[in-house]
């Protein structure tokens, strides 16, 4: 027989205590009955057929307390009155074989007494099958004693009965056979129980571990990707802060001249309020100017992935991401194309996370173009088959196509070393994608040309 783990042991003599409870309280009232309806006739074996009953009524009865400690207490209880609770399946085993012993041993018994003892053992010996089975070392000791000692007791005695006492003995022995080889099988079955769920508790506990890893692996990715993602736009606002200096500038050199102008104005004795209110109308538009670069700066300086979804007009969104950019094209000699007359098209979006999108491209294209003698952004507004496509094309000559392949993967980048994290497109897409949108280069375009397509 292999060896067990010590886990489907306890598991066995566990199960054992559960079914020894019940088993304690069949034997105590058999050996109640037996006190009072002994299976001896001679005067001289009473006295010890009713002392081996009493002590086995003892064992029992501590066989029951143990057993039900060790149910209450579980694997603890078997440390502790595991081997008490054996101690006194044995003694009540030893003493029940005594009994049996003086029945077959008796030589006044009678046939009939004979019959009920030898009743008494094959019923004890086949309900032991689903009990005390499931130690094989206290089995095979109970059908010693129940089974082999009473039959060869059986076997030389001699008595007044008209049985054929050793072909009885015979039938006894064969019986024990019988029940022995259902009790190993009863055993290797509860064992392989066992075995099996203690293998479906430790890929439980593994399949529990991974998957805790699995969570701990994912968090720490989706905290990465944030820091990632916080990166990228602080580098953007890094490579903006430039450009966005000339977009405040320019109007802050308006307002000065105009206060200037107003000063100069109020100065003169013959006052023309027609010009006073020109020069105050320029500085109040300057001023909106100044506001809406403001406010789309901080558009995009925030995360909108918890904005709610609303119906924005595309042209408001392509306005206020140009807001942050449209002075840089001017500065550098950048032709930007936009639409004219701009389609009268809303979206159903986060309008933050679109602007992000737009103004990474814009700026993209820009970075790519600077330096060519030919420079122009074009951006497109169009419906094609019930969605919003806004195509931003730039004057390069496109893409290679084994950097398309590469080019929305994160960390990859074409630019110099501490120009670029190789984020932005691979962040763009994602929000896009979170829009049920798709984002992709096309490549049959002769120049650099990007589109995004939108649902309504």
């Amino acid at each position: 027989m292999r060896k067990r783990t010590q886990t489907v042991l306890d598991s066995l003599n566990l199960d054992l205590c559960r079914r020894s409870v019940q088993a304690s309280v069949a034997f105590a009232l058999a050996y109640i009955v037996l006190i009072f309806w002994p299976i001896v006739t001679s005067p001289q074996l009473i006295g010890v057929h009713q002392l081996s009953v009493v002590i086995a009524l003892i064992a029992v009865s501590a066989r029951f307390v143990f057993a039900r400690k060790i149910v209450k207490l579980g694997r603890s209880g078997l440390e502790k009155w595991g081997r008490l609770h054996m101690l006194s399946i044995i003694v009540s085993t030893t003493f029940l074989g005594v009994l049996f012993s003086l029945g077959f041993y008796d030589s006044q018994n009678s046939d009939a007494k004979i019959f009920f003892t030898s009743f008494l053992i094959s019923a004890i010996m086949s309900a032991s099958t689903t009990s005390i089975a499931l130690n094989p070392r206290i089995q095979s000791y109970f059908l010693i004693m129940v089974g082999i000692v009473p039959g060869t007791v059986l076997a030389f005695s001699e008595h007044i009965g008209e049985l054929p006492y050793r072909i009885w003995t015979l039938l006894i022995f064969i019986f024990v056979v019988y029940i022995y080889g259902n009790s190993k099988q009863f055993y290797l079955n509860m064992a392989y129980r066992y075995e099996t769920e203690e293998a479906l508790n430790v890929e439980k506990a593994n399949l529990t571990m991974a998957v805790k890893k699995l969570e701990s692996t994912q968090e720490e990715l989706l905290n990465q990707k944030s820091r990632a993602e916080y990166a990228a736009k602080l580098a953007s606002l890094g490579e903006m802060a430039g450009g966005i200096a000339h977009e405040i500038n320019t109007p802050l050199n308006v307002i000065l001249l105009s206060t200037e102008q107003q000063l100069d104005i109020l100065n003169d004795t013959s006052l023309d309020v027609k010009e006073l209110q020109a020069s105050v109308k320029k500085v109040q538009e300057t001023t909106n100017r100044i506001a809406t670069i403001v406010r789309g700066l901080r558009s995009f300086a925030r995360d909108g992935a918890k904005d709610p979804i609303e119906e924005t007009k595309v042209q408001t969104i392509v306005e206020n991401t140009l807001a942050l950019c449209i002075e840089k094209f001017k500065l550098n000699n950048v032709d930007l194309r936009l639409p004219n007359p701009f389609p009268e098209i809303s979206l159903h979006c986060r309008p933050v996370q679109i602007s992000q999108v737009l103004l990474n491209l814009l700026n993209n294209s820009f970075e790519a173009i600077r330096e060519l003698p030919e420079r122009w952004v074009s951006m497109e507004v169009r419906m094609i088959s019930g969605e919003v496509e806004i195509r931003i094309t730039d004057s390069g000559p496109g893409i290679p196509d084994e950097i398309q392949a590469e080019i929305f993967r994160p960390f990859f980048t074409t630019k110099e070393v501490g120009k670029g994290t190789g984020l932005g497109l691979s962040i763009s897409r994602g929000l896009i994608e979170a829009h049920k949108g798709q984002m992709y280069i096309d490549p049959h375009h002769p120049h650099t040309s990007f589109v995004i397509r939108l649902p309504v």
